[in-house]
């Protein structure tokens, strides 16, 4: 059998030469346009591409920056927090009480709080209940974190307690027997309440009402039945 003749590349009589000439061209002209169009989007876009590429660096560089300011600023505040509550320890209070009071007023990370916490507990020591109430109540209301606030609140209901002003515990008291870690102390300290204003049959069912909890431990639920008992015996 006689092998066709092949076609020389790029001739003008053959079909299959001339799609392919013809595809070609397409293709180039396809090239042409995209070259054109992506000229004509750079020529008009370039500027806000420099600007977002501008503004990525800059919050890159500004998180950096800030993450290290805020490490420095922690590592610093727990050294002044550190060296206070030494002085605390030591009764230096001529020592502890400007730095605690410095850092409760100008703190910038959550040593403030901290700060605040223990300047009530010396205002409260040394006899300045209203400084104390006045500080405690400002960490319930503040942006602390929940053990903090937890903490001021439970501080500030032992005062109250102690000062027989119990008209505004048992909504503070429901609060924070939401909580599991402060569930059994509240309930401990809202029987007081209910035994501080004469109320002690609500009392006794109030602490049977919570030996029956289950977010509340076994060990507990022991002593305030002791507790229940103890308000039976008297």
């Amino acid at each position: 059998m006689v092998k066709e003749k092949q076609c020389k590349k790029n001739c003008d009589n053959c079909d299959s030469c001339k799609k392919h000439q013809e595809h070609a061209f397409e293709l180039e002209v396809d090239e042409d346009l995209r070259q054109e169009r992506l000229s004509n989007f750079w020529k008009k876009y370039r500027w806000l591409v420099y600007g977002a590429v501008a503004l990525i660096l800059g919050i890159t560089a500004g998180v950096q920056v800030y993450q290290s300011w805020r490490m420095k600023t922690r590592l610093a505040e727990s050294d002044v927090y550190e060296n206070a509550v030494i002085q605390l320890y030591s009764q230096n209070l001529d020592e502890a009480v400007p730095a605690l009071e410095s850092l409760a007023h100008n703190g910038r990370t959550g040593y403030r709080y901290m700060a605040q916490l223990q300047l009530a507990g010396v205002y409260e020591r040394s006899s300045k209940i209203e400084e104390a109430t006045q500080q405690f109540k400002a960490l319930m209301d503040s942006d602390a974190p929940q053990d903090i606030r937890h903490t001021a609140t439970l501080s500030y209901i032992n005062i109250q307690l102690q000062n027989g002003k119990v008209q505004e515990l048992k909504p503070l008291l429901e609060e924070l027997m939401k909580d599991p870690n402060y569930v059994s102390l509240a309930a401990e300290l809202m029987a007081a309440v209910y035994v501080d204003v004469g109320q002690i049959d609500e009392a006794k069912q109030f602490l049977q009402s919570c030996m029956g909890r289950s977010d509340i431990s076994d060990a507990a639920k022991v002593h305030l039945g002791q507790l229940k008992m103890m308000l039976e015996n008297k």
